[in-house]
């Protein structure tokens, strides 16, 4: 079997030619050194093992000319050391500084998984959940280093790292400015293309070399990384870092909302809130930060379809967001505590349903997280309601019991109801990567009674959403543009996707999440034909 793909917790392995000497085989001190990763922009990473606690660690060592400057190396040694007291689950840790035989170097938690810029172009922009459950994390990791007096001041994709249990870790907490700090006071931005990362995601108020920088300019370069990773690109783009730098003090972003339509106009709004050229306009914490993210995301758990997508108004007087653009606070204050409890105790209703309550109620119950996804970060004005949580084995009991209900339909209002339980049970073992039951039941679905066409067309979409999630692109995409070509009008004309594509967000996401996959295995074998659904359209459309 084939050994995972593993990356050291602050940079993404490359494998340039480099006159740096070889650790590999040697021992550093407590640290004996197996492999080499690659290479950051601090120097050359190594996976090793930390002999006294049988553990492994990214041992990385400083490029010789780092380490030279000893005005630089004096401060890295103080930032490694205010890093190193924080412990966080969502930081990554720092074990120990040293020196051997003239080589600096400083161990570091071993993340494997990648780091979001790497999950981005090999996946594509994240479901609307998964994004949101991304961004609770950092901010989570920000906030504990804001409390600290910490400020990163590079927040960017390559230091957000993914683990493969559905973590998030944030790594180079305040350490790359220690060899960049005179480069920055001079304004030097002029360089080649291969310097623009963190111009891309630089604060107005570092491009204009401000003496002083607090948590508000790690919030701005967060907003910019999140604007990344929905909209497929960051907000300014440039020939050169100087030009990409100068538009995030005079130009404002394109709205997200016009890039992604189906996205919820909340999410927007926040993200924009969070890129406000004047840090008093932003937010003035990560807290606030995760206090709206987390409403929004336990609505999108409970409400499901029915997400308010950008550019559309919500209900009045609830979540209260016009436009995506706006810059102004986002209110997502809960409703009274009776409505709240109402809400509680229609839960089960709605998930035996399969409909959403939408928008009505902000403090809801969290739903069940995948096996995957990290534990929600509670704050402490949060209610507690871990009774009425759901487990994904009584989610599934629900699912089962409203399809087993609809198997005999008498007429079109049932064919249309169990139509959409056969979507709510094949989204579910998807969203669990639960492979072969997602195949298990397409298969059921493809061999029902020849009157109940829309299951066995669902049954055929299901089977190629598994396609894709197992990497084979071909077979997936020749099913897919089967489908679609056999309407000629695309995916809202199927008798199995036609009734909800204009309503199910969830099922627009789980195809355009498969056929991006299907792209990022095959580009030059991808039907164009598909290409308008790699992303999910705009709600109503």
């Amino acid at each position: 079997m084939a050994e995972p793909e593993k990356y050291e917790a602050t940079s993404t392995p490359t494998a340039p030619d480099s006159p740096e000497p070889d650790w590999t085989g040697r021992t550093v001190g407590d640290f004996r050194v197996l492999r080499r990763l690659g290479q950051g922009g601090m120097g050359e990473v190594y996976l090793a093992e930390q002999i006294s606690l049988k553990r492994h660690v990214a041992l990385k060592f400083l490029k010789p000319e780092l380490a030279a400057n000893k005005k630089s190396l004096e401060r890295f040694k103080r930032e490694a050391e205010a890093v190193a007291r924080v412990t966080h689950a969502n930081i990554v840790q720092i074990y120990a500084i040293g020196e051997h035989a003239g080589a600096y170097y400083m161990a570091l938690e071993y993340v494997e998984g990648r780091n979001l810029r790497e999950h981005l172009e090999k996946k594509g922009t994240p479901d609307v959940l998964l994004g949101l459950r991304i961004m609770l994390q950092v901010a989570a990791a920000l906030q504990r280093a804001n409390e600290l007096g910490i400020v990163h001041r590079d927040i960017k994709p390559e230091n957000i790292l993914l683990t493969r249990k559905g973590e998030v870790k944030v790594a180079d907490f305040g350490l790359s400015r220690c060899f960049t700090e005179d480069a920055e006071k001079a304004n030097n931005l002029t360089g080649s293309r291969e310097t623009m990362g963190t111009p891309l995601y630089m604060s107005p108020e570092q491009v204009e070399g401000k003496a002083t920088l607090d948590h508000r300019s790690d919030i701005y370069s967060f907003g910019v990384t999140c604007y990344h990773m929905f909209a497929g690109h960051p907000p300014f783009q440039g020939t050169s870092p100087f030009e990409v730098a100068v538009q995030h003090v005079q130009k404002e972003p394109q709205p997200l909302a016009e890039i992604r339509p189906d996205l919820p106009a909340d999410l927007c709004a926040i993200i924009h809130k969070m890129m406000a050229k004047k840090p008093e306009e932003r937010y003035q914490t990560a807290r606030e930060v995760q206090r709206d993210v987390g409403r929004l995301r336990d609505a999108v758990m409970v409400a499901g379809t029915s997400v308010v997508p950008a550019g559309r108004l919500v209900n009045s007087g609830e979540i209260g967001l016009a436009t995506a653009s706006s810059s102004s606070r986002v209110s997502l204050a809960g409703p009274p505590s009776r409505r709240r409890w109402l809400a509680i105790l229609m839960i089960p209703a709605v998930l035996a349903l399969g409909f959403a309550l939408g928008y009505a109620n902000h403090h809801v119950v969290r739903a069940p997280l995948a096996e995957t996804d990290a534990a929600p970060t509670i704050l402490a004005d949060e209610p507690m309601l871990a009774k009425a949580q759901f487990s994904p084995a009584e989610q599934e009991r629900l699912l089962l019991k409203n399809w087993h209900d609809s198997l005999h339909p008498t007429n079109a209002t049932d064919i249309a109801a169990g139509l959409k339980h056969a979507i709510d049970l094949g989204l579910f073992y998807l969203r669990e990567k639960r492979l072969d039951d997602a195949e298990r039941f397409a298969k059921e679905l493809e061999q029902m009674d020849k009157r109940l066409r829309p299951y066995q067309s669902f049954g055929v979409i299901l089977k190629a959403n598994v396609l894709a999630f197992r990497d084979q692109p071909a077979e997936s995409n020749k099913i897919f543009l089967a489908m679609v070509e056999r309407t000629g009008k695309g995916f809202d004309k199927l008798p199995a996707t036609g009734p909800y594509w204009k309503t199910s967000l969830p099922l627009r996401e789980m195809i355009a999440k498969s056929l991006q996959r299907n792209y990022v295995n095959a580009p030059d074998q991808f039907p164009p034909q598909l290409e308008p659904y790699r992303h999910p359209p705009r709600l109503g459309k």
